[in-house]
């Protein structure tokens, strides 16, 4: 339901953009919510730092868009850039997490190999 949310809220955010601001390219709008999508789609939300930085993310693309209805475009441009960075660290947060427990398993295996023989 808050993906739902969010992307109606990045739509809004695009067509706001689009509007008329120099500041923001529609692209780079799209480029954070795809990197917001990736990482909710790896499961950042059930990894704590993940979480958090996912977090970050969609709060910044919340405060971009306020900016943005502000008038303040340059400062949105950077609250944006910010968005998308925490959104890509959520992801290899969550990657590396998933891997490092990949990891303890197989090695949990191979000392159970180990102790049988």
């Amino acid at each position: 339901m808050k993906s739902i949310a969010m992307l109606g809220a990045s739509f809004a955010f695009v067509a706001v953009v689009g509007c008329g601001s120099s500041a923001l390219p529609p692209a780079k709008v799209t480029e954070t919510q795809s990197a917001i999508s990736a990482a909710e789609a790896v499961g950042a939300e059930s990894h704590p730092q993940g979480a958090l930085h996912l977090k970050l993310a969609r709060d910044q693309m919340q405060q971009a868009q306020a900016l943005l209805r502000d008038g303040q475009e340059e400062e949105a441009r950077l609250v944006l850039e910010r968005s998308r960075v925490d959104a890509e660290l959520a992801l290899v947060l969550t990657r590396e997490m998933k891997a490092r427990a990949d990891a303890e398993q197989a090695q949990q295996q191979i000392r159970a190999l180990e102790t049988k023989n």
